[in-house]
């Protein structure tokens, strides 16, 4: 087996834990109330900005740009696909899941509109990271390094404005690796050959 599918197997794990004991644990309460109850009034519009545009304001633009040149059609077809891996994986957790929101348990500081979607695991996480992991596993350093601090910054800005548990932005995570190495992977063995030829990849 490879050793990304660990990845899979502690979000299968984190996920069990979750539905054992609930998002409204102690330890993701208290991580919560770090992160959300220490909102600092100068970063806030940045952070509401973030958690708004920087899934697919950043990151669809990214991938067009990335499917035009020829040079780099490749990393977008591998992006594109494992986008698209990604929510259908996502939606499906969150279904499966069906963990309410933070506000629905302890007070919240909402810096915006109540989501009315479950919570777990966060797509927004889910996409910069699954972006983000693609790019530094196909692209040069120049190009992955800026967009996994936006991933980072990106998932954090989910806490800090409310809207979701800190275990929700793990579980993001370890799914969206999981999904980039093996899309990585698949397109390495041959999957993705067809859709590269009529992208003229080759």
């Amino acid at each position: 087996m490879r050793k990304y599918w660990l990845f899979l197997i502690f979000f299968v794990l984190l996920s069990i834990l979750i539905k054992i004991f609930g998002e409204d644990n102690p330890i993701n309460v208290y991580l919560f109330e770090l992160i959300n109850y220490h909102q600092l009034s100068y970063l806030n519009a940045f952070m509401v900005d973030l958690s708004k545009y920087g899934r697919c304001y950043v990151w669809i633009p990214l991938n067009a740009l990335l499917l035009i040149f020829k040079k780099t059609r490749r990393t977008g077809i591998t992006l594109a696909a494992s986008f698209i891996l990604a929510i259908i994986l996502g939606e499906a957790s969150k279904y499966i899941m069906a963990e309410p929101r933070p506000f629905y348990f302890i007070h919240s500081n909402l810096l915006i509109p109540k989501p009315h979607d479950y919570s777990y695991p966060s797509g927004h996480a889910l996409i910069v990271g699954d972006g983000a992991a693609v790019l530094a596993l196909s692209s040069p350093k120049w190009l992955w390094i800026p967009l996994l601090i936006e991933a980072l910054l990106v998932s954090y800005s989910r806490v800090y404005v409310g809207v979701h548990w800190p275990a929700d932005i793990l579980g993001g995570w370890l799914l969206a690796l999981w999904i980039a190495y093996f899309t990585v992977e698949e397109e390495r063995k041959g999957l993705l050959t067809p859709v590269e030829k009529i992208f003229k990849v080759y």
